[in-house]
């Protein structure tokens, strides 16, 4: 994976998430990229991001998945 482009994917899905009222669309479009960005270490452990490479951080990886995780919590309950 090319975390940098996934880096830049993920910092432009956050900021299309501030200027859209559907909510329910914005997770449809990024779904794929929400996929490429997680991993599940086991069936039995949570999905995490996957952003963090050769030693460096990607902070814009970890905020998509966080808060992608977030607005389906929401929509769900």
């Amino acid at each position: 994976m090319d975390y940098l482009v996934a880096d830049e994917n993920c910092r432009i899905a956050l900021r299309e998430l501030m200027f859209t009222t559907f909510k329910t669309d914005w997770l449809k479009d990024y779904t794929k990229l929400y996929k490429k960005v997680s991993v599940q270490p086991s069936q039995y452990l949570p999905i995490i991001a996957n952003a963090n490479f050769d030693g460096v951080n990607y902070h814009f990886i970890g905020e998509f998945h966080m808060v992608y995780q977030r607005v389906m919590q929401d929509l769900t309950n």
